[in-house]
């Protein structure tokens, strides 16, 4: 075979909502995509869909972006995050800025 082939590689990736062992009845999935930013750096995106709504974050690995977006689902499940228009919410490991435009 030469050349290159238009294979596109997906890997699915879960957020839950709790720590650890816990959350594993409130679990959601979703993609992740790996990239290299400017300086060669591993980034990692990853979008999961927690009920009508969509989630995002980046991270330098697949495990620091599992700890946000773990995160991210509590936020939304058990406070109600996506119901205020715009919020910054400091965990003491990582700042979320959400920015949320009300279609009503």
């Amino acid at each position: 075979m030469s050349g290159k082939t238009n294979i596109n590689i997906t890997e699915i990736f879960t957020a839950k909502a709790g720590k650890g062992m816990k959350g594993f009845d409130r679990c959601f999935h979703g993609t992740i995509r790996r990239e290299v930013d400017d300086n060669d750096n591993p980034v990692v995106f990853g979008k999961i869909d927690v009920n009508d709504c969509e989630i995002y974050a980046t991270a330098k690995d697949q495990w620091e972006l599992g700890d946000k977006l773990d995160e991210l689902v509590i936020m939304i499940l058990d406070h109600d995050l996506h119901e205020t228009n715009c919020v910054t919410a400091i965990n003491p490991r990582f700042k979320f800025d959400v920015n949320r435009i009300n279609m009503n």
